[in-house]
């Protein structure tokens, strides 16, 4: 009921439990005001936590177009469904992003604060921003590759490495169809 079939549904879920993975929502309301105007419908999802209600505010604020708002409005169970029936999900690392992921369904990944490699949506990362290794040597001052496996690099400011242009270039390569699935690779 929530997101009625006709046109793609963006589903934003901009909340992760560790707040310094989050994007600032100026920059989410960028990417949902250009699937608005590209066709889509955009809907915003998240728990009841103080945290989640002041993002979903501070997104809408900046938008163009005001978004479906179901921040604080739904039950694990109407999460799936709303996860399942969306077009695509826009989500930083965090327990919709794969539950989305598990149902099916695209995920436009925000990773910089966790390696992409090992967090991310496991049947595709190639909707998926990875700035792990940028973040890496700017907050730690070495290479990805030189840190502890699932070390998280979780500093103010680290998501900010994640332009609105890159994320917009991902959503229209999606619309494209120009993306070829890259699923996490085993490990040895």
């Amino acid at each position: 009921q929530q997101l009625p079939p006709g046109a793609p549904w963006l589903l934003v879920s901009p909340c992760s439990s560790h707040a310094l993975r989050n994007w600032r929502p100026e920059r989410y309301a960028a990417v949902a005001d250009h699937a608005i105007s590209r066709g889509w419908r955009v809907a915003l999802c998240g728990g009841r936590s103080a945290l989640e209600r002041a993002t979903g505010d501070a997104i809408t604020a900046a938008m163009n177009n005001a978004p479906t708002d179901l921040i604080g409005k739904d039950t694990l169970k109407q999460l799936l469904a709303l996860l399942a029936r969306a077009s695509l999900v826009l989500s930083p690392d965090s327990g919709p992003a794969h539950m989305a992921n598990a149902m099916g369904t695209k995920v436009l990944g925000l990773f910089a604060c966790t390696d992409r490699e090992r967090c991310g949506p496991y049947s595709d990362l190639s909707l998926s921003v990875d700035h792990y290794d940028e973040a890496a040597r700017k907050f730690l001052g070495k290479p990805a590759d030189q840190l502890r496996w699932g070390k998280r690099v979780e500093f103010p400011g680290v998501m900010d490495l994640i332009s609105v242009e890159e994320v917009i270039a991902l959503f229209e390569r999606h619309l494209a169809g120009d993306l070829v699935p890259r699923p996490v690779q085993a490990l040895p």
